[in-house]
């Protein structure tokens, strides 16, 4: 072997020992990071945002690896165990979901049914009711002058639940002349008992206009009596 050869050979010996440091050089560190970490296991994951009693798809979700030490004996580990949920609250992108986080919509059990109305743009919604959200359903009542019978408003319907507000949409109809009015109306879908549903239902097709109070947070107090119904001098 002439010196050439011999240069070759040592050099190619010593790019073999160099690959081979390199090799169980990386493979202790994933060793030592294995150790630390431990064993990895699946956890759902939300890919966007999610408003509250948004309904979830598949779409929505993704598997993704994680430390089984992280991972909470309450953390979803599979999209078929949550598929077809609601949302229970606004959740944001990237969160783990957990046990609780997705609900049975509400308004489909037994005694309740869902029942949507149009209510003004303006006086009704002004964009701050959401779906989630609990209301009182109040109508406006023109009264009856003839018959004696004052002008008033009534809570219909108390702490109704929100399921979906929809977009604003134009509205052909006419005024109390008669004459021709464009108004501009959100559709708002309600999770209602059946008794509550028919009550809404009536006064949509009577009342001259409906409006919905939002109500705070975790208020769930029914009113009085008293505070059901207002009529001009019937109140102190």
């Amino acid at each position: 072997m002439n010196p050439r050869q011999r240069r070759g050979a040592v050099f190619l010996l010593l790019t073999v020992v160099g690959a081979l440091v390199v090799f169980f050089a990386v493979l202790s560190y994933v060793g030592d990071v294995t150790s630390k970490v431990g064993p990895l296991t699946s956890a759902v994951r939300l890919k966007g945002d999610v408003a509250a009693y948004t309904p979830v798809t598949p779409e929505m979700l993704e598997t993704v690896d994680v430390p089984e030490r992280w991972v909470s004996p309450t953390t979803v580990t599979s999209v078929a165990e949550v598929v077809g949920l609601v949302a229970a609250t606004d959740y944001a992108a990237g969160s783990v979901v957990q046990e609780g986080m997705l609900v049975p919509r509400p308004g489909i059990q037994p005694g309740f049914r869902e029942v949507a109305i149009i209510v003004d743009a303006e006086t009704g919604v002004a964009g701050k009711v959401r779906s989630g959200d609990r209301v009182d359903i109040i109508a406006t009542d023109a009264g009856d002058e003839q018959a004696g019978v004052l002008p008033s408003a009534r809570v219909w319907v108390s702490n109704a639940l929100v399921l979906e507000v929809g977009l604003p949409q134009e509205l052909a109809g006419s005024d109390a002349q008669g004459n021709f009015a464009s108004t501009s109306g959100v559709p708002v879908t309600f999770a209602l008992p059946a008794q509550e549903a028919l009550r809404l239902a009536y006064v949509e097709s009577f009342s001259v206009k409906l409006r919905l109070a939002l109500r705070g947070a975790g208020d769930s107090e029914a009113l009085p009596p008293s505070g059901l119904v207002y009529q001009e001098g019937n109140q102190p």
